[in-house]
């Protein structure tokens, strides 16, 4: 389990005690591991925002890492990972890619155990887009289909 230091929310590396002093990782730093694993699995299109992430840090006393929320439980880490999804994915595939991406990332970069890893599909994201706007034409369909 990750051992919490202080009020920095610095998440110790090794128990311990080594002698040129100790290793720490910032939640900031494993939000940033957690959000590049989930970026990294085929099919998800972008990491959703978060509601926090649209006020400056100065008020919400939160790092912005968009996407991935970061909580030290009892039983270890826990990640919740806001992700869009590309249309037409197998959806329970690719949340389960997400996870196991997060917890092998986070394990080979820290050493740290994430034992729960929450996939919440924000949305899903069309691979094309198929009617473009023409500024010129916006509202030549309209008239197309009013009768006359």
């Amino acid at each position: 389990m990750a051992k919490t230091t202080g009020t920095t929310k610095n998440f110790l590396l090794t128990a311990e005690e080594m002698a040129d002093g100790q290793t720490m990782v910032a939640r900031h730093a494993l939000e940033l591991i957690a959000q590049a694993a989930s970026m990294e699995v085929d099919g998800v299109a972008g990491m959703q925002t978060n509601v926090y992430d649209h006020f400056p840090k100065s008020l919400t006393n939160i790092a912005k890492t968009k996407g991935v929320l970061l909580r030290n439980e009892e039983d270890g880490l826990t990640f919740d990972v806001n992700v869009l999804l590309e249309y037409g994915v197998v959806v329970p595939k690719v949340a389960l890619a997400i996870q196991q991406s997060v917890k092998k990332n986070v394990a080979d970069l820290t050493g740290l155990t994430a034992t729960e890893v929450n996939v919440v599909v924000a949305g899903l994201v069309p691979d094309t887009q198929d009617d473009a706007l023409d500024p010129d034409h916006l509202f030549d369909h309209d008239l197309a289909k009013e009768p006359s």
